[in-house]
């Protein structure tokens, strides 16, 4: 960074990091093909470290830098992944899935530090998803999604925020294949949300910053879904 900053009004120094992975995918046996189960996990350390904002590209640097030195040394970000598809007949399929992360930045702090804008943010989080997913295959072309999910963040030294949520998005899918990754979808999705008292206090969601402080959020939507690659 402090090649390619020459002409910028803030001078940083050069910054390092290195990031490692690795995925064991194990096949299932179920009466439709296609199940299995999938566990990886990640670390990275440094400007590498990549644990923002539930990301883990390695450019995500997550927190603040140390203040004196105004490097990442001494930050990381570790994620575990657990992913499984069971599809278990011709009119039902079970995906589920758990993803963990916890990440440091480079300040010292477990609160919150100054970053490189001199913005007070947050250097340490822990946060949690999980959830299932069922599919009903009415017919080749229509399809049933239901989806249970909880998510918690823990933010510093902040009480964690979380949130349950239930999900129905009967589905319409053109190409009349009986897969949970037939593309395109066309869903009709109505969301119904539950948040605890921090996350309600602190607009958690996007919803919250819209709505104000509730206990319970609402969704009703339709969306398009397709997959180039």
């Amino acid at each position: 960074m402090d090649n390619t900053g020459k002409n910028a009004v803030e001078q940083y120094p050069s910054d390092n990091g290195w990031v490692i992975g690795a995925k064991l995918n194990t096949g299932i046996k179920t009466a439709l093909p296609g199940s299995f189960n999938q566990f990886s996990v990640r670390y990275g350390t440094g400007i590498a470290n990549g644990g923002d904002n539930g990301n883990t590209q390695t450019w995500r640097t997550y927190g603040a830098p140390d203040a004196q030195t105004q490097t990442y040394k001494g930050a990381y970000s570790f994620t575990a992944v657990e992913h499984v598809l069971f599809n278990i007949s011709n009119r039902w399929s079970l995906n589920g899935y758990a993803v963990f992360t916890a990440s440091k930045g480079g300040a010292d702090s477990n609160d919150k530090a100054v970053d490189y804008y001199k913005r007070d943010i947050f250097n340490k989080k822990s946060e949690f998803n999980t959830g299932v997913r069922a599919t009903y295959y009415f017919n080749n072309w229509f399809h049933i999604l239901s989806e249970l999910h909880y998510g918690v963040r823990k933010n510093g030294t902040q009480d964690p925020a979380s949130m349950v949520k239930l999900v129905l998005a009967p589905t319409i899918v053109p190409t009349a294949e009986r897969s949970v990754w037939a593309r395109p979808h066309i869903r009709l999705i109505a969301e119904l949300s539950r948040y605890n008292d921090e996350a309600m206090k602190t607009l958690y969601s996007p919803f919250l910053q819209h709505s104000g402080a509730k206990r319970y959020g609402t969704y009703l939507g339709v969306r398009t879904e397709w997959w180039v690659f």
